[in-house]
């Protein structure tokens, strides 16, 4: 890897590109793009470009340290196209009105809707499934951090100020990801930087392993928060 000669390459930085080109190197660009973007660059935008760089490492990452959570895969595209079928096969539209019935006496619209129990069932099916493929934020990053974290019957208890570090840093940066009307003119860039370092904080110490003492998670809060 060539070592770069800008002088905010610093070497809590530089270890996070070399883990970053072994581990992560789609991910790896992201994160330099966003440093790059932080340290030098005037790019119009820049901030919500970095943003969203963020957002996809907070995505990625636990899969890429702690592997793919089982049954974590929801092919939502077939199963979405298995049951619109079923939908119009059970005479209900897909036009977006609503079906009613008309009861024998008077004509009188009635306002419930009767489906039938397989269909039914099959919705059911297909929701509990999404639910369950979906890992909540906080669950990954438990699963992220409990990878490398000492193993213990507390892990949970140990890791939790650590992981609301992470969640409350990368939140702050998805809440600024799409478009507002915010320009970054109108952003204090201080803050916004200072978020960036404690998100490159917690993930150095993440991708290092420094989290094997309690020591060490003491550490980065301690840092966090100063």
């Amino acid at each position: 890897m060539e070592q770069p000669d800008q002088d905010w390459w610093t070497v809590p930085r530089l270890e996070l590109r070399v883990w970053f080109d072994r581990n992560a190197p789609s991910l790896g660009e992201l994160y330099e793009g966003a440093l790059v973007m932080i340290a030098e660059s005037e790019l119009p935008g820049r901030t919500r470009f970095i943003a969203h760089a963020v957002r996809e490492i907070r995505n990625r990452i636990p899969e890429i340290i702690a592997g793919t959570r089982s049954g974590g895969y929801f092919d939502w595209k077939t199963r979405l196209d298995e049951l619109a079928k079923e939908w119009q096969k059970a005479g209900f539209p897909l036009d977006g009105t609503m079906p009613t019935d008309v009861t024998p006496r008077e004509g009188i619209r009635s306002s419930n809707i009767l489906v039938e129990p397989q269909l039914f069932r099959k919705t059911l099916t297909l929701l509990k499934d999404h639910i369950d493929a979906r890992e909540r934020p906080e669950e990954a990053a438990f699963r992220m951090f409990s990878g490398v974290a000492p193993r213990s019957e507390d892990v949970r208890d140990t890791l939790r100020p650590v992981v609301q570090q992470w969640l409350y840093v990368t939140d702050w940066f998805m809440k600024r990801t799409h478009d507002s009307g915010v320009r970054d003119s109108d952003l204090n860039l201080p803050e916004f930087v200072r978020h960036f370092e404690l998100f490159e904080t917690t993930l150095g110490a993440l991708v290092r392993g420094f989290f094997k003492t309690i020591e060490g998670l003491d550490e980065i809060l301690e840092d966090a928060n100063s």
